[in-house]
């Protein structure tokens, strides 16, 4: 099956990417005439990703007429960024993983990856303009068929085989990722920015490299709007951190702090190496409350929060909007470069 996106041209395919599946589906089906004749008025020629007067425009109109769109319609959409996409030189290099061999991060069922899995993460980072952006799917088990199906011919997104085999097997998936990205970055000394991102619930809407360039000496991070303390969900995972983790975290004030996620993380290429080796320090160390009493690692938000607020401070990290989306609400909007649910 060939990809989908291909018959969207580039900013129609930006509103799908942006889209919930309900959205689309209902654009398939025809329930919602707005969004049917939006997309069918999208000119299916040029290559993807290019725009135009009429283009901007018809970002415009399907952002007004999405239901989710905040009060104002689309004049929360911020068309400098599109702007930016296009005038822009620099250059992004996008990782995400899909994992097979183990157990789903989200609970112990086994799960064998489908394209499904990845689809609108795949079709965002097609749609982002410029085509100044390159996806690698780190995977370890897919299907054949979607590696020869969806390997674009000129490099945009690439599936790059990765053996976990070796590594410690009590760490879940979320935790392990990390080995894998540092490894991949630093075979790579021609990536400059980079980022890392969850591949289920996390799309790119433009190209994230333009706001590091303002800001290179921060590192852009996830956030949820809860504050991280008080949270009985969170200081139950810092108890499996134990330790000097845990102690930092009881003495941190109540309501000051923001709930860091570590779905997306990115910056320049020393940032991010240097905050990879921080995390997988963390996550290996063998005084861990959880490692010494034999349980499955499944630690990466608590370390996340202690690495990036204990040890980068929150004068060097940049989190919230314009890098991403307000967490699980599902915002329909265009002016962040992340949406993330």
């Amino acid at each position: 099956m060939a990809p989908r996106m291909l018959a969207i041209s580039g900013l129609a395919a930006l509103y799908a990417a942006s889209a919930s599946p309900e959205q689309l589906a209902g654009c398939a089906a025809g329930p919602d005439e707005t969004h049917v004749s939006m997309l069918q008025i999208a000119p299916a020629t040029g290559p993807l990703g290019s725009s135009s007067a009429e283009g901007i425009e018809l970002l415009q109109a399907l952002a007004a007429s999405d239901p989710r769109t905040p009060p104002g319609g689309g004049d929360d959409l911020d068309m400098s960024l599109l702007l930016e996409d296009h005038r822009s030189t620099c250059h992004t290099v996008f990782l995400t993983t899909v994992f097979g061999s183990r157990p789903d991060p989200q609970g112990k069922i086994h799960k064998p990856p489908t394209f499904d899995y990845i689809d609108r993460y795949y079709r965002s980072i097609l749609a982002i303009p410029g085509g100044r952006a390159q996806a690698v799917v780190l995977y370890d088990t897919l299907p054949l068929d979607v590696i020869r199906n969806y390997s674009t011919g000129d490099g945009t997104v690439q599936f790059v085989n990765v053996d976990i085999s070796g590594m410690d097997e009590k760490l879940g998936l979320n935790d392990l990722r990390y080995q894998v990205f540092e490894e991949q970055v630093k075979k790579h000394p021609e990536w400059d920015t980079i980022f890392m991102t969850d591949a289920s619930d996390v799309i790119a809407l433009h190209n994230p490299c333009v706001l590091v360039d303002k800001q290179p000496d921060k590192i852009f991070v996830g956030s949820q709007p809860q504050k991280m303390k008080p949270y009985t969900y969170i200081q139950m995972k810092f108890g499996e951190l134990g330790g000097k983790y845990f102690d930092w975290y009881m003495a941190q004030p109540d309501g000051k702090l923001q709930l860091l996620n570590a779905g997306i993380i990115g910056g320049r290429r020393a940032k991010v190496l240097d905050a990879l080796a921080r995390m997988n320090k963390v996550l290996l160390d063998p005084e861990l409350a959880i490692r010494r009493n034999g349980s499955e690692v499944k630690v990466n938000m608590p370390a996340f929060n202690y690495v990036f607020h204990a040890e980068f401070g929150d004068d060097k990290i940049v989190t919230g909007a314009p890098l991403h989306s307000k967490f699980w609400e599902y915002e329909a909007r265009a002016d962040v470069y992340f949406k993330h649910k």
